[in-house]
């Protein structure tokens, strides 16, 4: 199954507006979004990726450990931001360890609980697509 596919799998998620993979750096490597969606998924994909490294360091900072998921629960549109990274550095990548970060983008009514069972499954599904050679 490509990137792609697996990405589409998350369009049936009720409110569905759009899906980004980037690195930690921000770069995007895949998305896909809904015709009508409102989000520009790219800009609000990099902004939500920064906002996710500061509360990453945070809860380092903390003693909390390692933050893997965020949301972001705005007027027009929910982000969740969910980080993989199979590396033993919360915040670096690492040779042969994958290391993404995918945005969702959703309705603001939409059944959070449902959407983050749906990203854990996806992102995992996808940590053979994006690593690294070792």
């Amino acid at each position: 199954m490509s990137v792609q596919e697996k990405l589409e799998t998350l369009k049936d998620l009720d409110g569905f507006k759009g899906v980004a993979v980037f690195t930690p750096r921000g770069e995007l490597l895949a998305g896909i979004q809904s015709p009508d969606s409102d989000v520009n998924l790219k800009d609000a994909g990099v902004l939500a990726n920064n906002v996710l490294l500061n509360a990453q360091k945070a809860a380092l900072e903390m003693g909390a450990g390692r933050g893997q998921l965020i949301q972001i629960d705005a007027q027009k549109t929910q982000l969740i931001v969910r980080c993989l990274n199979e590396g033993s550095h919360p915040l670096e990548c690492e040779p042969g360890h994958t290391h993404i970060h995918m945005v969702l983008a959703l309705d603001h009514a939409t059944s959070v609980g449902m959407a983050e069972r749906s990203i854990n499954q996806v992102i995992a599904k996808l940590a053979d697509d994006f690593r690294p050679p070792a």
